[in-house]
């Protein structure tokens, strides 16, 4: 969501546009997973990944948005490839890992408004624990890390009443694709799925850089 409305709007704009949705909808979901969350490493990897993006927001509010559309559309890209070639991270599993991944994460967030950061998804999805763990710190840590970046917009006076009311407008239509996805990765087979996702990812990025 946030790559198209960063090609519609301003790249700040369509972010703001784009947070208080994926806000809303998260919202909706996490109840049903905190009790899965693996809070020992939720814990301190959130907290690095928000001290991050606090720092990353720096750098989104004060780039050109020619640049932030590059960087957001060749990042997008990188990451779908990832995906496509089922990487999984088989390294150690310890606080300094969590660290980088926090830090990394939050600086990919902060400066480039995706929310949840892919960089953590395929380091929860790369454990061996249960779907429904692993599910639900991936949630957990998208809706602190949301609730962070919301925050810094505040901070920054980045929402104002027309960008929220603006913003109102779009949170059916992203809930009603939030549930559909959920039904999506319910009944299609894990592969197709995503690779479905990668491709569009690569076709998102790719339009967001050359456009």
């Amino acid at each position: 969501m946030v790559p198209i409305m960063a090609l519609l709007f301003d790249p700040v704009l369509g972010i703001a546009l784009s947070a208080l949705p994926f806000f809303l909808g998260i919202l909706l979901i996490i109840p049903r997973s905190i009790n899965d969350v693996n809070w020992s490493e939720v814990i301190p990897l959130s907290a690095l990944s928000g001290l991050a993006i606090l720092v990353g927001q720096n750098f989104l509010l004060s780039s050109s948005s020619e640049n932030i559309k590059i960087i957001m559309g060749c990042f997008i890209v990188f990451i779908a490839i990832l995906l496509l070639r089922n990487w999984k991270y088989t390294g150690k599993r310890n606080m300094f890992t969590s660290g980088v991944v926090g830090s990394s994460t939050g600086l990919v967030t902060g400066s480039l408004g995706i929310p949840g950061g892919p960089i953590m998804v395929m380091y929860f999805l790369s454990e061996s624990k249960q779907p429904q763990v692993q599910r639900a710190n991936i949630l957990m840590t998208g809706f602190i890390n949301t609730t962070i970046f919301i925050l810094g917009f505040i901070y920054h006076g980045i929402f104002e009443q027309k960008v929220i009311l603006q913003s109102g407008i779009l949170v059916p239509f992203f809930i009603a694709g939030l549930f559909l996805g959920q039904y999506l990765f319910v009944v299609i087979p894990t592969k197709w799925f995503l690779k479905a996702c990668s491709g569009m990812l690569i076709f998102i990025g790719l339009i967001v850089v050359i456009v």
